[in-house]
């Protein structure tokens, strides 16, 4: 993707901007703040590779969200400047292809996991798939638990957090199959191409 300095939050005397490629680059990370503190009318610069944070603590009174912005545009070479809201149009893809097909990491895992269950598949000539064999192990297990301990314990809360993300999952999959992500498109709406099976408003179909 393009490089661009994206304005998170812009007050006087405090701006916050996110340079994604310092994740990649901590030596510029470096340069760039040691460049900005010698900027006068700047008071302190936090810059935080990991994340790409840039905050800037300025005196308002002798440089400006503006002032700031040409600065970290001379010192990065970078020149588009995107505010609260906007998003270039090679993100916005990238973004809307991956809500709609998954991101990277969920694929690839999809991808693995599918191949398990094929030689799963082809070991049992049929008759055991990963989504049945984990069943079975889980209700195996819970089982055995209950044999050794003599007794039923109550499940701790990461699993009844997991239980209630699932249940709502699949019981409204039609709400949240029909809910646009805040990602902009098409002239700032929120949007997003519709998965498999989306329902359709009526009337507006092609």
């Amino acid at each position: 993707m393009p490089r661009a300095i994206y304005v998170i939050h812009a007050s006087p005397g405090r701006t916050r901007l996110r340079l994604p490629w310092l994740r990649h680059d901590a030596k510029q990370a470096t340069s760039l703040a040691d460049g900005l503190m010698r900027v006068e009318g700047m008071h302190e610069v936090q810059v935080r590779p990991y994340t790409g944070s840039v905050l800037c603590i300025h005196a308002p009174q002798d440089l400006g969200v503006e002032g700031v912005l040409e600065e970290v545009r001379r010192r990065t070479g970078v020149d588009e400047v995107l505010r609260p809201g906007e998003e270039p149009a090679e993100e916005e893809g990238a973004l809307l292809r991956a809500l709609s097909e998954g991101s990277g990491v969920a694929r690839a895992a999809s991808q693995f996991f599918k191949g398990v269950n094929l030689d799963l598949l082809r070991a049992t000539e049929g008759r055991m798939d990963l989504g049945a064999l984990a069943a079975l192990g889980f209700a195996v297990a819970g089982a055995a638990e209950v044999a050794v301990t003599g007794r039923m314990s109550r499940p701790p809360w990461f699993n009844l957090a997991w239980w209630a993300f699932r249940t709502f999952a699949t019981l409204e999959d039609v709400a949240i199959r029909n809910t646009a992500p805040p990602v902009r498109n098409n002239g700032g709406n929120a949007a997003v191409p519709p998965g498999p099976g989306a329902a359709r408003t009526p009337g507006h179909d092609a």
